[in-house]
């Protein structure tokens, strides 16, 4: 259900991109139901990931697995990456013909993004696939192009540089883990 949400927000988002000559109201007016279809998804998938995590513990079995815990993380950092961007949209439909650079909601949003897979991917239940980890890449990205583009070198004790850092780390990993594959 997250990810049919998470899809239903992306192609709202797609079709106010496409669709410029719609009337700026109505724009974020549908940019509104695509956040609050994001803002579902990312708590459908925490409702998964906190189930398996209670279950952990206790030995016993609620009908989910650890590919269930996998595929609702990667749907949880899907949806925050996409909340980030949805912020950009609407910042710059807000502010016609000024090219934004970044908005706090959605450094926000992509700096969750980073936290979630950092608090989640690195233990057993839910693992550390190279479909995780591109997810990961992505949200490492925005938010250095985010910082990168308004000049911060410094967000929430992180600095652009140590982004910069993990996301060469994470591209080896996942090059290593495809060269294994082939």
């Amino acid at each position: 259900i997250g990810a049919n949400m998470l899809h239903l927000a992306r192609v709202i988002m797609l079709n106010c991109n496409q669709h410029g000559r719609m009337h700026v109201s109505e724009a974020i007016a549908e940019l509104d139901k695509a956040k609050g279809l994001l803002n579902n998804s990312i708590r459908i998938a925490g409702q998964v990931i906190y189930k398996l995590e209670r279950q952990k513990g206790k030995n016993q079995n609620n009908g989910f697995s650890g590919r269930d815990g996998r595929e609702a993380l990667i749907v949880l950092l899907q949806s925050l990456d996409a909340l980030g961007l949805l912020e950009i949209n609407r910042q710059e439909l807000q502010e016609p013909g000024v090219k934004v650079f970044s908005s706090p909601e959605a450094k926000n949003a992509h700096f969750e993004c980073i936290s979630a897979y950092k608090e989640l991917a690195s233990g057993k239940l839910i693992g550390n696939s190279p479909e995780v980890k591109a997810e990961y890449l992505s949200c490492l990205k925005h938010l250095s192009s985010l910082l990168d583009a308004e000049g911060t070198q410094k967000y929430r004790g992180t600095t652009l540089q140590e982004l910069k850092d993990e996301m060469k780390g994470v591209e080896l990993d996942i090059s290593s883990y495809r060269g294994r594959k082939n």
